[in-house]
């Protein structure tokens, strides 16, 4: 289908410009393909730290982590984005223009769900004694009921698929540090048959994080990466029903929030030893504030390759076509056939370089699609004849197809002449013509030659004479 001369590109070019219907054609030279996009993951987030909280004989380390509920189905960070749009648009047989579109409509979702798990470590020095106890989640875990920290932090919010000049901001409200007590229990024993601090230990926490998403690059088709500065790459025109285009998504969470903590530690006996009063960790009621952010390390979305099947028209015009002979003035007609293999509509505009052959203007094909092309030969010459006939298309990389057409102009047949009367034959017998004048004498002399009698005339004479003479010998006397 590159078999396209300058000439043919040349009157593509006046076509597509000056003809409402080639007008049309051009307005179709565009399609598009969506597919779905989603991504999640249920990777913890590591929360801050504090520094040690508390007197001089009780300290205390707090942080929490952002992690996944328990329920292994729910992730924590997801984003999804539906019906996004590529669209393909070509407007020469060389290239198409493949351009992310926003289709406006906020199809793209971002949800967050998570709970938060504590990590606690103790520093004890009094009376002589010099503990340091370390209580990660994994630990705390065994001794809480329900194993899942009785906390979930939830947001939601919809945006704009590819999200590459527009966000997706997440607000995620926690519940009030009184109410969001992760845990409660007696101090765990940890490693021996009685444990060595006897005591309380117990921890609200609570955070509401804002989380935004944004789509960072785009990479269709092998190609560039895609940009908010840059929406489209071009790809070589091919002899196809349609596109297949890979596409690779990547994108970034960043985030940001503070974490309340308020632990609780209270110590009544070490070892065997009984405290006379408890020993309790020094803290206000308002807890302690911990920002923490993703900073210059956000979260990496990778979507999973997907595929944009974008349809094409493709059109397969005959290459010629001979009408045979025809009468001048009058018309004779033969069809050839054109097809459109692609899976997208087909729009032609058809012209002839010569009057004698003629096609509709513009014919319109379904996908899949057969038509029979009527050419009719009207000639006004005698001999052989031939001509052109352009067909310009939505096709992307044959845009202008040319059919070669001929016949041969015949002159009509001579008209016959009438036939003669039967018993007239134009003469008189008496040497006129049928008009009753005398022929002319052509050989020059004057003189008017006397007609022939004619056999019967001949012998009536005779037979006359042979009577006249019987009857005169009847008559004399014997």
């Amino acid at each position: 289908m590159r078999l396209v001369t300058r000439s043919a590109l040349a009157i593509a070019a006046t076509l597509l410009t000056a003809s409402a219907a080639n007008a049309a054609a051009v307005d179709t030279n565009r399609s598009r393909g969506t597919t779905d996009l989603s991504w999640w993951t249920r990777n913890p987030i590591v929360g801050p730290k504090s520094s040690k909280i508390g007197g001089s004989t009780l300290q205390v380390q707090v942080s929490a982590n952002l992690d996944p509920l328990a329920d292994p189905t729910k992730p924590m960070l997801s984003v999804a984005m539906k019906n996004v749009v590529v669209e393909a648009v070509w407007t020469d047989d060389k290239t198409i223009q493949l351009v992310l579109i926003d289709n406006k409509a906020e199809e793209g979702a971002f949800k967050v769900e998570h709970t938060l798990a504590p990590h606690i470590t103790l520093f004890l020095d009094a009376f002589g004694f010099k503990y340091t106890y370390d209580y990660d989640a994994a630990t705390l875990i065994d001794y809480v009921p329900g194993s899942a920290w009785n906390y979930v932090g939830t947001g939601a919010t919809t945006f704009v698929p590819w999200a590459l000049t527009s966000y997706g901001i997440v607000n995620v409200k926690g519940p009030s540090l009184a109410n969001a007590q992760l845990f409660s229990m007696p101090l765990p024993s940890l490693g021996g048959s009685s444990p060595l601090l006897t005591g309380i230990i117990a921890l609200n926490a609570t955070t509401s994080p804002t989380f935004n998403y944004s789509t960072t690059e785009v990479v269709l088709a092998g190609g560039d990466p895609l940009t908010k500065d840059n929406l489209s790459w071009s790809i070589p025109t091919t002899d196809a029903d349609y596109l297949d285009v890979q596409a690779q998504v990547k994108g970034k969470i960043a985030y940001s929030g503070n974490l309340f903590a308020r632990p609780t530690v209270t110590i009544t006996k070490i070892g065997s030893f009984s405290l006379p009063f408890p020993l309790e960790l020094e803290i206000g009621s308002a807890g302690v504030d911990m920002p923490y952010a993703s900073g210059e390390a956000p979260i990496d979305v990778v979507f999973p390759p997907a595929t944009f099947h974008i349809p094409l028209p493709n059109v397969k015009a005959f290459k010629s076509l001979d009408l045979g002979s025809a009468v001048i003035g009058e018309g004779v007609t033969k069809q050839g056939e054109i097809k459109n293999t692609g899976e997208l509509d087909a729009v032609l505009a058809l012209k002839s370089s010569d009057p004698q052959f003629k096609v509709s203007p513009s014919k319109s094909m379904k996908a899949k699609d057969k038509l029979a092309l009527d050419v009719t030969f009207t000639p006004t010459t005698e001999g052989p004849q031939s001509a052109e006939i352009t067909v310009t298309s939505n096709d992307p990389n044959e845009p202008v197809q040319v059919i070669k057409v001929s016949g041969v102009g015949t002159k009509p047949a001579a008209a016959p002449s009438s036939p003669a009367t039967p018993g007239n034959t134009g003469d008189t017998g008496d040497g006129d013509d049928a008009s009753g004048f005398e022929p002319r004498d052509t050989s020059g002399c004057g003189c008017r030659t006397a007609p022939s009698p004619s056999g019967y005339a001949a012998f009536g004479a005779v037979g006359m004479a042979l009577a006249a003479v019987l009857r005169r010998r009847r008559r004399q006397p014997s």
